[in-house]
């Protein structure tokens, strides 16, 4: 695979003899740098201001939803659906309706949401959207957005959170006007699908 390091395998050491052997020390000596030159070599190019960070890998994912999504009533909110994956390593979407993400690694992640707004209707119209944490809404964790008349937009939210194992993250909305969902467009010549939900998350630092 491009960009990654060959793994260091331990040495297999000689068996010790019962007694002093200068050919034996020697060996086992010979044994013991090459690996440790081999360990310091990754090291370099690991810490290299010449592209090392090529080499670390990061938990990230990226999902999406092809689904058409409503509000049945206004003012309430509704968890946003993202059942497709795309890139989902260390990260995952689980739950009933595929809208809780959960990490494997304790951390802080950044978080890309993009959402395909249409409005069918004349009027203006509001739409919230908000950070649920493992069933609890995050104090000042929302946004607010108001669609001017009959209107395709999208709308982008980046944010970055605190999350440990056993945490999950759920993106909420609420509108109120009926007539705003999250769209999605089938491929059409010459344009590809469009999803109604983008999320990116990677990765940011330890805790």
């Amino acid at each position: 695979m491009a960009n990654e390091i060959e793994k260091v395998e331990p040495p297999a050491l000689p068996l010790a003899t019962n007694t002093y052997s200068r050919s034996y020390h020697d060996q086992q000596n010979n044994i013991l740098r090459l690996f440790f030159n081999r360990i310091s070599s990754l090291l370099r190019a690991v810490l290299s201001t010449a592209d090392g960070g090529r080499f670390l890998y990061f938990p990230r994912g990226l999902f999406y939803s092809t689904t058409g999504q409503t509000a049945a009533a206004t003012s309430t909110g509704y968890p946003i659906e993202i059942e497709n994956t795309y890139i989902g390593n260390g990260i995952s979407v689980q739950g009933v309706n595929e809208s809780r993400i959960t990490v494997s690694a304790d951390g802080m992640y950044n978080f890309q949401l993009t959402l395909g707004l249409q409005h069918t209707n004349s009027s203006d119209a509001t739409i919230w959207t908000w950070i649920n944490k493992s069933g609890t809404d995050v104090p000042y964790g929302g946004q607010k957005q108001t669609i001017k008349g009959n209107e395709d937009r999208s709308i982008y939210w980046n944010f970055s959170i605190d999350m440990v194992t056993g945490d999950y993250i759920e993106m909420y909305w609420a509108t109120d006007d009926t007539s705003l969902s999250l769209h999605t467009e089938a491929a059409t010549s010459p344009h590809p699908g469009v999803p109604s939900v983008v999320l990116a998350i990677s990765f940011v630092s330890n805790l």
